[in-house]
């Protein structure tokens, strides 16, 4: 059996978070506070043995026993319905990827979903060091142009700029949920927002970096690194830990990691598939 659990009750999953990665992995922490966007399933809604937890616009995780039956033999079906049904509807995904914080899950996901070619990765954690990111500080060299303006994130941005609206609210409830407990920056010209970063989940006083660019003309200029920077200064003043996660396999965003001052922590393998 596989069924919805209601927010009110995600505080049921928290026993199934038993590895240290589980237990500080920012994303899945976030959806189950109730900060972040998210939708949970599980085998039974009293004393859950099983879990998968939709970060949305974001990743899947599955937790407790790996070996559940009642669950295992719908699972397969039931990506191809319900999860497919929800990822569309709430950010228009069309791909299915689950982070594998228990090796087990590995084997049952490939049992179960029905002779689709899928494809494995890896998810890489990153932590700041605050040496280098001050070291990278003394070294900047970027300078906006004179038509381009650094503002915060506000409410009135967010109402201002539907691209930003958008893409903040597939991780949030709402533009409000975020200008309350996250932070963010934007680099805008001629009113309208070409880049910006933000806390895309928050758990406690851990907040996780996002950078978009909307304008595909203003990337590759050190928009990423400007807003990046000024991004962590604001979080490591109001005493926040920063905390960076990206697909090993995406060169372009490793890079601005390291180039603001991240180091690599760890690593959870990741398997994807189209619905």
């Amino acid at each position: 059996m596989i069924v919805r659990l209601p927010k009110e009750y995600y505080y049921k999953v928290n026993k199934l978070l038993v590895s240290p990665h589980a237990k500080n992995e920012n994303v899945l922490n976030a959806v189950l506070s109730g900060m972040n966007e998210g939708v949970v399933y599980v085998d039974q809604i009293e004393e859950p043995r099983t879990a998968i937890v939709y970060a949305v616009g974001l990743r899947y995780y599955l937790l407790g026993d790996p070996k559940n039956e009642s669950f295992n033999s719908q699972l397969g079906a039931f990506i191809s319905t319900q999860l497919k049904q929800d990822s569309l509807e709430l950010c228009g995904g069309t791909w299915f990827i689950a982070t594998i914080i228990n090796d087990t899950w590995k084997e049952t996901l490939e049992k179960v979903v029905d002779g689709r070619r899928f494809y494995l990765d890896y998810s890489v954690y990153y932590e700041l060091d605050r040496d280098r990111f001050d070291k990278g500080l003394e070294q900047a060299r970027h300078i906006l142009d004179e038509d381009l303006a650094m503002v915060k994130i506000t409410q009135e941005l967010i109402d201002a700029d539907e691209d930003l609206r958008e893409e903040l609210t597939e991780y949030w409830s709402s533009g409000e949920s975020f200008t309350q407990f996250g932070v963010g920056h934007a680099i805008v010209q001629n009113e309208k927002v070409v880049s910006a970063c933000y806390s895309c989940c928050v758990h406690g006083n851990r907040h996780e970096i996002y950078i978009a660019t909307f304008d595909k003309d203003a990337r590759n200029h050190g928009l990423a690194t400007i807003l990046g920077q000024q991004y962590i200064k604001e979080c490591l003043k109001r005493g926040f830990d920063v905390f960076w996660s990206t697909d090993e396999s995406n060169e372009p965003s490793k890079r601005v990691a390291e180039k603001l001052g991240f180091e690599l922590s760890h690593r959870l393998m990741s398997i994807e598939f189209e619905f």
